[in-house]
Parts: structure tokens; C-alpha cells; sequence
């Protein structure tokens, strides 16, 4: 069994405020520890509201004198030179991440190499911002321009800090914007080491980090001089950052949770299905909005498909996420832990089967591992059915028809993601479009990257989309129409005009 790995963090504990990093204006800190082990790895500011005012007011600053006159095209070379940092420092933010979120090292490395992509994504994007020509009517001629918001707050959360991080700057920067990133208190560390790659490069001011818990946050939200609101989180929060914004009348971005159906057709790849499926709840420990935690299976294959996830499951190597012999690590801190506990005995008091419940292995550190639950006979009316879990939790249900299936993976108040596995394209084509969700995967749950193609849920998954290239540029830019006067059609008026300017000479 892995021992417990020394590691000593040196990066900056403080909040990163006009290109330096400060204490803050109060005296409350936050302790930040390594989930799978329990031990203190930093301390960093429980950010103020004064501590956010003053972000904001350099972030406008830096809008407003800086950021908003550089070229676009000096934008992108900006952006580039930050993802050179980023690869440059690749390992160790990979090996941060796992200390300090307890994902396995190599998902870790999968997440700093998509936050490096996602910053050269949008250096191309900079300089490609373009608007619209309207056509020309009573003399009037019409154009469109995209401008930035000006300041935006990224709320974050802890579940992807580096992808987090770089989904919520790269593309507002690129695009014209200043920017404030509110991480979650339990993974401030990797977004401190991206600002002090920020500090090397980019002019003062334009990105600004202050950490804390919940009031940093509600403070963004409510600031009058914040115009856009990037969340990502649990969806009461998000209700509550909706309507806080909402009496400001200010624009948000919601990414929020999801409760995914993933359903399996009788004719499915038998291989490739139960290993998706596997996939799809295990990944991160299961802490994933896209997670593929309801399995709905056809009666016909339901036995056999179970008895193969079960020997999948069985198979997982549970362990600290810096051994890279380990495929399942830590949930990523003790208030997640309580949770999915809970929700698992509320599963075994609803009635549902425990169909398999995986053992920890002996020697582990202090952490909080949990091994997975496999739940059946589970009914649409079960808590462990409808809310997120937010663990290595798969719950299943059978279905006899399609027409079923459909209702009971649209029966949820989020959509998020859905999946549909079949051998039989016209039928999945004909799913995608049935199914209530803002990403169908079909013969596949890659929910690791989506880069370049856009992301977002339906119902209380979300408001708005990332990541795909026209969707990002709406997100984080305003249209702004121009009206001007355009000359008659007649050429010969242009003539006399001039004729007239030169004294009745031609």
C-alpha cells in the first residue's frame, strides 16, 4: 500500500490583487489540506468584501486604461505566452492538483494539459472577433461590432481547478475583458500557481484571485461594476447567484449540476457499453456534473451487463492519487465524504439494492476514500434517483421500450449530459434528438474534454455555454449595432455634390 507521499508546497498563499499577491484587509484564513491524508498543505485569506472592491476597482482600471487598447492580435501573443508557462510547469501543477484536489495523478495531468490547450484555443480565437453587415435601406447602412463586458467574476469550483481556471480567463481575456477568479476554498492553490504565471506576463490588474469561502463570491456577484458573472456549482447556489444578478439586471453564465442518463439499447457494442458505462461514474471519484451516474438498462441485457460492470468495478485500485498505480482515489474533502455517505444510506432506506459495495483496502492514510456503490431496483420517485451524488454512485434502472427509456432519462430536473449506446446510427440519431440534454454522447462517455464544441446544460443544469468557439464569443462579448448614413445609389449625386464643393466646377 502506498505510504504517505512528503510534500511541501512554496507557492503563494496570498490573494493575487493589481499583480501582487496581498494578505487581504481581514485576519480570517482558510485552512487548505490534502484530502488523502488530512494534512495542512497551505493556509490562504478568507477574503472580505473590501478585499473584492478593491479587485474590482484595479480590474476596471486595467479594463478600462490597459486591457480593453491592447490590439487583439497582442492579445493572442499574450495568451501564448502564458500556455508556454503552463506547459513549462506542467508536472508540478499536475502533481498540485492531486494534493491538493486527490484525483490520480494522471486525470491530473489530462487537466493541466487541457487548461494548456484551452489558452492556445484562444489566443487563435483573439483576432477572429468579428460582427455582422446589415443590409443598406432609406439611406441608412447598419454594422455589428462584439464588445467586451468589461469586468467579469469567475466563481470556480474544486472538482477541475486547472481546467476551471483557464475555461474562466483565457476566453474572457481573449475577448476583451478583465477578470477576477473566486476559486473554491478547498482548491485555491492551483489557481495561485496560474497567477504567478500571470504576474510574469500579463499587465497588472487584468487578472486579479481572491480566495475564501462564500462571501468573495457573493460580493461579485452583487458589485454594481461586475457585468458578467461566470459560475460554475451546485444549482441552489447557482439560483442564488441568478437572482442576486437578476436585481442588478447583469449577465451570468451558469454551468451547474446534472443527474445523466446513460442508456443502453439491447444491440450495444457489449464491451465498449460496459466499459463506458464504468467509465462514466468512476472518473474523478464520480465528482463530475457529466458524470453518467444513471444507467438505464433493457431488461434483455440488464443480468449479463451487470454482471460485467461488477467485475469492472471489483478491479479499481483504491489508493492515494500520487500512486499511479491507483485508478479510484480521495473525494476531495470531508464535507463531500459526509455527503455521499449520507446519500448512500439513503438509497439502502428507499429501498434500493446494494448490488455491489466496494471495500477499502488496508493501509490507507487519513483520507477520504470512498469505495463505490453500485445501487438497483431503483425507482424515479428515489432521492438516489433524481439528486446529484456527486461520489463513485451509479445507480440502474431497466426499462422494456425505447419510449421508456426516454421518459425515464427526461425525467429529471437537470440535463446536463445523456448518452445512448447502439450498433444502430439511425436510431441514435433519432435518441439525440428525444433526449432533454445539452450534450449527447453516443457509443462513447468522453467527458473529459470538450474543447472547441460547445457546453452547457438544459433546465437546472445551466444557463449559456463555453468552450465552442461562437457559443464563447456570445458568452463574453456584448453586440453593439452601428447606424451611418450611406450615399444614394445614384453615382451622378455623388457628382454634383462635389461639383458644388468646388464652387459649381465640375
Amino acid at each position: 500500500m502506498s505510504s504517505v507521499k512528503p510534500y511541501q508546497y512554496n507557492g503563494p498563499t496570498g490573494h493575487f490583487i493589481n499583480g501582487s499577491f496581498t494578505s487581504g484587509s481581514g485576519s480570517a484564513t482558510i485552512e487548505v489540506i490534502n484530502p488523502a491524508t488530512g494534512e495542512l498543505l497551505a493556509t490562504v485569506p478568507d477574503g472580505t468584501a473590501e478585499d473584492v472592491d478593491r479587485a474590482v476597482q484595479v480590474a476596471l482600471e486595467a479594463y478600462r486604461t490597459v486591457w480593453r487598447r491592447v490590439p487583439q492580435r497582442e492579445k493572442g501573443r499574450y495568451l501564448s505566452r502564458i500556455a508556454d508557462r503552463l506547459e513549462e510547469e506542467a508536472e508540478d501543477l499536475a502533481l498540485l492538483e492531486t494534493m491538493e484536489n486527490g484525483k490520480p495523478l494522471a486525470q491530473a495531468r489530462m487537466d493541466v494539459g487541457e487548461a494548456i490547450r484551452n489558452y492556445r484555443y484562444y489566443a487563435g480565437v483573439a483576432d477572429k472577433v468579428e460582427g455582422v453587415t446589415i443590409p443598406e435601406r432609406d439611406g441608412l447602412f447598419d454594422y455589428t461590432i462584439r464588445e467586451p463586458y468589461g469586468v467579469v467574476g469567475s466563481i470556480i469550483p474544486w472538482n477541475w481547478p486547472p481546467m476551471h481556471t483557464a475555461d474562466f480567463t483565457a476566453a474572457p481575456l481573449a475577448l476583451g475583458n478583465t477578470v477576477i477568479v473566486k476559486p473554491a476554498p478547498e482548491t485555491p492553490l492551483t489557481t495561485l500557481r496560474f497567477a504567478a504565471i500571470w504576474q510574469e506576463i500579463l499587465p497588472p490588474g487584468v487578472i486579479n484571485v481572491v480566495t475564501g469561502a462564500g462571501v468573495p463570491g457573493a460580493r461579485l456577484v452583487e458589485h454594481p461594476d461586475v457585468r458578467k458573472i461566470a459560475f460554475t456549482g451546485h444549482d441552489s447556489t447557482g439560483a442564488l447567484v441568478a437572482e442576486a444578478a437578476g436585481r442588478l439586471v447583469k449577465s451570468v453564465m451558469l454551468e451547474l449540476g446534472g443527474k445523466n442518463a446513460n442508456i443502453v439499447l439491447p444491440d450495444a457494442d457489449f464491451d465498449a457499453a460496459t466499459q463506458g458505462a464504468f467509465n462514466a461514474f468512476i472518473k474523478n471519484t464520480g465528482q463530475a456534473c457529466t458524470a453518467g451516474s444513471r444507467l438505464l438498462l433493457h431488461e434483455a441485457i440488464a443480468p449479463r451487463f451487470l454482471a460485467r460492470l461488477k467485475e469492472l468495478v471489483s478491479g479499481v485500485t483504491i489508493g492515494p492519487g500520487w500512486d499511479e498505480a491507483n485508478t479510484l482515489a480521495t473525494l476531495a474533502s470531508p464535507r463531500q465524504y459526509e455527503k455521499v455517505r449520507d446519500y448512500v444510506k439513503i438509497g439502502e432506506d428507499e429501498g434500493a439494492t446494494v448490488f455491489h459495495r466496494g471495500t477499502l483496502p488496508d493501509g490507507l492514510p487519513n483520507g477520504f476514500f470512498f469505495a463505490p456503490v453500485i445501487f438497483t431496483d431503483v425507482t424515479p420517485e428515489m432521492r438516489i434517483w433524481r439528486e446529484e451524488i456527486f461520489g463513485p454512485v451509479l445507480v440502474v434502472a431497466t426499462y422494456r421500450t425505447t419510449r421508456e427509456a426516454i421518459f425515464l432519462a427526461n425525467d429529471s430536473d437537470y440535463g446536463l449530459t445523456a448518452a445512448v449506446w447502439t450498433t444502430n446510427m439511425m436510431h441514435a440519431n433519432r435518441l439525440a434528438r428525444e433526449l432533454e440534454a445539452g450534450i449527447v454522447f453516443v457509443n462513447n462517455y468522453a467527458n473529459s474534454t470538450f474543447l472547441g464544441a460547445p457546453f452547457g446544460g438544459f433546465k437546472k443544469s445551466g444557463v449559456g455555454r463555453k468552450l465552442g468557439l461562437a457559443d464563447t464569443i456570445m458568452e463574453f462579448t456584448q453586440s453593439k449595432t452601428v447606424r451611418t448614413a450611406i450615399a444614394p445609389v445614384d453615382l451622378d449625386e455623388m457628382d454634383r455634390y462635389y461639383a458644388k464643393q468646388n464652387g459649381g466646377r465640375p
